[in-house]
């Protein structure tokens, strides 16, 4: 989480900064919808609305190739819609092969520091990741940008690490350094030396490391100090926050290295601030209680968190692995060995579903624990039986509850809804006829009264309900103008002026609509023949204005108009 937290901090400055040096200087008002500022909102809302944007600002040269590829790989890499690694890849190399518009040298790295974040998903893309991180670190060093060299060190060492745990150690040191040395003199960098500071912690204490651990989690609450008196623009709760996060991790590392007095007295100041973190961050904190044999504190917090992460991120998955293997420890700690079997069974289970080794040898390895755990249950096997059957009766006769009432929710439901259309049909009757009783009475006074707009409204009205214009698909404003003799703005003008602000369009449509409804109630005709016979140009245009329109489905409309007949 903290390592996912990192680099969307550091995609926002990033963003920030492209944006301001890419934007030309005299960008007009209606330019500026094509800018990063403005496009970035779509990334995961409609990532296929951001890129048309994008394809639009690099036609009309708002923004160069370079730098659309660029916010097309931001796009594929950080969309939850359309997430796809292969792409993101694609158009970050675009922008750093690009022979005939070569980019600057803060573009370059920022574009290498993006792919090197993309080649670290995927395990076929190590090699790759660790090649561009080595010349990035180069090249960031060179330009004195220590950002993204810290960032660079640290991405190296992380994708090493993952090759051979340990090996990427030293280069999360090295990134360490460089944002230590940075801090010295600019208060922007320590965020990411917290960060840091947190991930290296963790990564030690993970391989029993805990005193390496400790001087970082100490050196990190000194950072946290300084941001919180040196940053006051700093987000309000990230210091608590981080603080809580280190705590947790610093209570085991204590323990962990005999300190069990400190321990608790850390563990104590975690529990006085840990509301402020989510539920499934309060994870570390578990493992301390897990394995200093707090028994009650492990229950809670398993008790607390396995609901949690098991609807967020579901039993197949490495978290809730880690939670059994942890509530196994705990348990093993206290001397319930049975249950923590029992539950190191399951993860086991889990854990080979996780790492999909479906093969043979480790069915047959999973069925004989299986037996072995049926023998030493077998004292405890009736009463359990029995239990079992209460549960699956009480199960049914609660599904079968539930169902009843989850169908007579629906019923009920659907009465209301028909109801509410009965009620809204009078109502759109009722619209209509004084819709049609106020053209008619505007169309009986005397010329000499009428102005030239109500005349040329009285001509229009009168040929759409001679003609039946509307029914050509073709029907717009040009058109329309031309069948009067006239020219659009005239038109405009009048409907404008005689139906309540109407535009041509809304006019159109609103005589097409009083069509359709008219064969919904009189016809037996197919909704899609009433959509051509009508002049709507598609069916899903038809249905999004006459659900604006009418407030129903036109199925719904013809059913409550039907029973009206009958």
């Amino acid at each position: 989480m903290k390592y996912v937290f990192c680099i969307f901090l550091f995609f926002v400055v990033m963003t920030i900064g492209c944006t301001n040096s890419s934007s030309p200087k005299n960008t007009s008002k209606a330019d500026s919808i094509y800018q990063w500022e403005y496009i970035r909102q779509y990334l995961n809302e409609d990532p296929e609305y951001a890129f048309r944007l994008l394809d639009t600002a690099e036609m009309k040269g708002v923004i160069d190739v370079n730098q659309t590829n660029f916010y097309r790989s931001v796009i594929y890499y950080n969309s939850t819609k359309i997430e796809n690694f292969d792409k993101a890849r694609e158009y970050a190399l675009k922008v750093l092969n690009n022979k005939e518009t070569p980019i600057d040298s803060q573009q370059y790295l920022k574009t290498i520091y993006l792919l090197v974040t993309i080649l670290a998903n995927d395990s076929k893309t190590y090699q790759e990741a660790i090649r561009y991180a080595q010349e990035g670190v180069q090249r960031a060093h060179n330009a004195g940008d220590v950002f993204i060299e810290a960032e660079m060190y640290y991405e190296l060492g992380q994708v090493m690490d993952n090759i051979d745990l340990g090996s990427g150690l030293s280069y999360m040191e090295r990134s360490l350094n460089v944002s230590r040395k940075a801090a010295r003199d600019s208060l922007q960098i320590l965020p990411n030396l917290s960060t840091g500071l947190g991930n290296a912690a963790r990564k030690y204490a993970s391989m029993g490391k805990s005193r390496r651990a400790m001087e970082l989690l100490n050196e990190r609450l000194q950072v946290l100090d300084r941001i919180e008196k040196e940053i006051p623009t700093a987000p309000k709760g990230y210091c608590q926050d981080a603080r809580a996060r280190t705590y947790a991790i610093l209570a085991f590392c204590q323990w962990h290295s005999g300190y069990q007095d400190k321990a608790k007295k850390t563990a104590d100041t975690y529990e006085q601030i840990k509301d402020i973190l989510p539920p499934p961050d309060q994870y570390d904190i578990m493992v301390y209680y897990a394995h200093s044999g707090n028994g009650e504190r492990t229950q809670q917090y398993f008790d607390r968190l396995e609901p949690i992460i098991r609807e967020k991120y579901d039993t197949i998955s490495h978290l809730y692995v880690a939670l059994l293997e942890t509530y196994a420890a705990g348990l093993n700690k206290v001397g319930c060995y049975q249950e923590a079997y029992q539950m190191l069974t399951r993860r086991n289970a889990l854990k080979d579903s996780l790492l999909s080794r479906n093969t043979q040898e480790e069915t047959l390895k999973f069925a004989q624990q299986m037996k072995t755990q049926e023998k030493e249950m077998e004292l405890k096997e009736k009463e359990a039986e029995g239990r079992i059957h209460f549960i699956i009766i009480t199960s049914l006769v609660i599904l079968l509850i539930a169902s009843i009432i989850f169908l007579w929710r629906i019923i009920l439901a659907k009465k209301r809804l028909h109801e509410k259309n009965r009620q809204l049909y009078e109502t759109i009757q009722q619209m209509m006829k004084k819709e049609e009783q106020r053209q008619l009475e505007l169309s009986e006074l005397p010329l000499d009264t009428l102005s030239a707009s109500q005349q040329l409204y009285n001509r229009i009205c009168r040929l759409m309900r001679e003609k039946q214009l509307y029914t050509d698909s073709d029907l717009n404003r040009e058109s329309l103008a031309s069948e009067l003799g006239t020219n659009y703005n005239v038109v405009a003008a009048a409907i404008r002026e005689c139906a309540n602000g109407q535009t041509i369009g809304d006019f159109i449509d609103d005589w097409r609509l009083r069509y359709a409804a008219a064969m919904l109630r009189d016809t037996n005709d197919a909704i899609g023949f009433i959509v051509e016979q009508s002049g709507f140009s598609s069916r899903s245009h038809f249905s999004s204005i006459f659900r604006d329109k009418f407030k129903m489905t036109p199925s719904e409309y013809r059913k409550v108009a039907n029973e009206k007949v009958s």
